[in-house]
């Protein structure tokens, strides 16, 4: 019984920590000649993260679109693929401050997920150009993101030489489980010599 206690606890305390990931913009300016950065390459980008894409050509009468691929068939126009609005760099606005034309925008935000149709892995996407009503090109732009796995990986001696406030935390709440399931041990063991007493 003794053995099964002390195994127990001793499992909760040296079990891996978890980390819950907080969901993140990554912003891409749109500009006349592509996006920058031109694609977001794998570790930056894990489920729930968001990318934020935003018009900056100040170009007249030039609007940007972008078109998902969500289904990889190489159609950005499929049933199931999702497109933006008409992106402008700027809106005009009323006394108020109010867009004049409700359709107007500047940015787009796609959540990198399942919500989506999104799977880990390479997205690819085609920014359209439009120099008023004419077609001015399509650029292709690809983002990869992974699943999100919340496992914190273990600290090494190589890593980075520095600890963060966070390392901090963390070793401060393992110490603390630990005594606090020695103590435990300890309080059982005494327990159960004073009941044979």
């Amino acid at each position: 019984m003794r053995t099964w206690a002390l195994m127990i606890i001793l499992a909760m305390v040296f079990s891996p920590m978890a980390s819950a990931h907080e969901a993140k913009d990554y912003t891409i300016l749109l500009k006349s000649d592509g996006a920058t950065p031109s694609q977001v390459p794998s570790g930056v980008l894990v489920t729930t993260d968001r990318l934020f894409f935003m018009m900056v050509d100040p170009g007249e009468n030039k609007s940007q679109r972008i078109l998902v691929d969500t289904d990889g068939d190489g159609n950005f126009m499929g049933t199931d693929d999702i497109s933006s609005p008409w992106l402008t760099s700027s809106c005009s606005l009323d006394e108020g401050g109010n867009k004049t034309d409700p359709d107007c925008a500047v940015t787009f935000s796609l959540e990198m997920g399942p919500s989506n149709g999104l799977l880990p892995g390479m997205v690819q996407f085609q920014i359209q150009h439009m120099n008023g009503t004419q077609s001015a090109g399509n650029i292709t732009f690809s983002a990869f993101f992974s699943e999100d796995n919340h496992l914190v990986p273990p600290e090494t001696p190589e890593s980075t030489g520095e600890m963060d406030t966070s390392t901090n935390a963390e070793g401060l709440a393992r110490i603390g489980l630990a005594i606090g399931g020695l103590s435990a041990v300890f309080f059982l063991l005494v327990m159960i010599r004073q009941s044979r007493d």
